[in-house]
């Protein structure tokens, strides 16, 4: 038995049930076992206020009909459903558990092995690896810290609705002007999207003069500073265009579209991180994170958002856990199939914030530098690039955790002489 498991059983009172619920869209399964995996009950609510008081209910009739000290209470964190119903059982004093989703299709597999599969089954499961531990505590986010993790993950869906308009825009521009990207490495940016706005064709463009070209340009322009030598450098190729021939009016409309929409985004992104930011500045914990060498404003945020408040973690190797970049040894036998890669059990998209923002450190902290030098030039085990980022990573984690834990400024020079 593990460590965790055996805390987890530690910390449940004797002769406390145990209701697996199985949430979707419009209802909650339930099933309650007592400690032995006897069924006492099952039900079905509705997933909303009215459904939330139903299973209030039909749970407190069950504690007391079997003189049982409490019900702990288990669900998937499936989609936003389980923060609602998490909420609700909060405030009403209930205590909840989060059963991975893998960990359910795998415990349910192994004991139908027909792979048969209902609702009942998966709220049964649940309730199952309530009773013998294999569950993950989980706390809620309130004020800042619920805002600023739901609005950065709405940041980061506007970031990749960005990236997806700039792949139809360059794939849209490549019909009509493949030799574009020779003038224009970024065709979202300010100068090219006031050609694209201003006409596409290069056929159109070669007919007129370069000025009368530049002019179009011109008041299309909505930057700082318009690059007149690339405009004229995509004047000079559009004699030599070989562009598509067909469809040209509307190839040329939907490449202005996707340019108006890119910069739509671009303006939504930028009011909701400004927003963001001034909510993180709020935080007690702001300026010990930004005392960190080269950690920004809004990569501080980001950190926050996946991890909420960092004083409930004892330590920093719990956030490394969260994170999910814990080395995991994979062998079997004399096999060895990976060298402790990470367990990438945790959070993803901590795990993604973390690696960008340990890039830029890796130039940028003094101490983050002398960490990954040393890991990759010493005598004995010479780490390779990706492993040493991955060993500077969960080190700014545990940088982070201590300078918010102990309230202290961030000291560079003193982080460079541990170990």
């Amino acid at each position: 038995m593990s460590n965790h498991v055996a805390k987890h059983l530690a910390s449940i009172q004797p002769g406390t049930l145990f209701a697996g619920v199985d949430l979707s869209l419009d209802d909650l399964v339930v099933v309650v076992l007592d400690p032995t995996a006897k069924r006492l009950d099952r039900f079905r609510s509705d997933n909303n206020a009215v459904g939330y008081a139903d299973f209030r209910h039909r749970a407190q009739r069950v504690v007391e009909k079997h003189h049982a000290p409490g019900l702990l209470i288990g669900m998937e964190p499936t989609n936003y459903y389980w923060k609602q119903f998490g909420y609700d059982l909060e405030q009403h004093h209930l205590p909840f558990r989060l059963v991975n989703a893998l960990t359910v299709k795998r415990h349910r597999e192994g004991d139908q092995l027909d792979r048969s599969k209902d609702d009942w089954r998966d709220a049964f499961t649940i309730a199952d690896l309530l009773r013998q531990g294999k569950f993950t505590e989980t706390r809620l986010p309130h004020g800042v810290y619920a805002e600023l993790q739901t609005g950065y993950v709405a940041y980061q869906r506007l970031r990749r609705d960005r990236g997806r308009q700039t792949t139809l825009l360059v794939n849209t521009v490549r019909q009509l002007f493949p030799e574009f990207d020779q003038v224009f490495k970024d065709v979202s940016g300010a100068t090219a999207a006031a050609i694209i706005e201003s006409g596409l064709l290069p056929r159109v463009i070669s007919t007129g003069s370069e000025a009368v070209f530049l002019a179009s340009v011109r008041s299309h322009f909505t930057g700082h500073r318009l690059s007149v030598r690339q405009v004229r450098q995509r004047y000079a190729l559009a004699k030599e265009a070989y562009g598509c021939p067909e469809a040209t009016t509307a190839l040329r409309l939907m490449a202005q579209q996707h340019v108006e929409a890119i910069r739509l985004l671009d303006l939504q992104a930028k009011q909701l991180l400004d927003d963001l930011v001034r909510l993180f500045h709020t935080l007690p914990e702001a300026p010990y994170l930004l005392s960190i060498q080269g950690l920004t404003a809004p990569s501080a945020l980001g950190l926050v958002a996946y991890i909420g408040d960092l004083m409930q973690y004892p330590h920093g190797g719990a956030l490394i856990k969260l994170a999910g970049t814990q080395p995991t040894p994979n062998t079997s036998g004399r096999k060895t199939y990976s060298p402790t890669p990470f367990s990438h059990q945790g959070r993803s998209g901590l795990r993604t914030v973390l690696y960008f923002i340990t890039l830029r450190l890796i130039r940028q902290n003094d101490a983050v530098v002398y960490h990954y030098r040393r890991l990759t030039t010493r005598a004995e085990h010479p780490l390779p690039k990706m492993q040493a980022i991955g060993a500077c990573m969960n080190k700014l984690l545990w940088y982070c955790w201590h300078v918010v834990k102990r309230r202290e400024m961030y000291e560079p020079h003193r982080w460079q002489t541990l170990s």
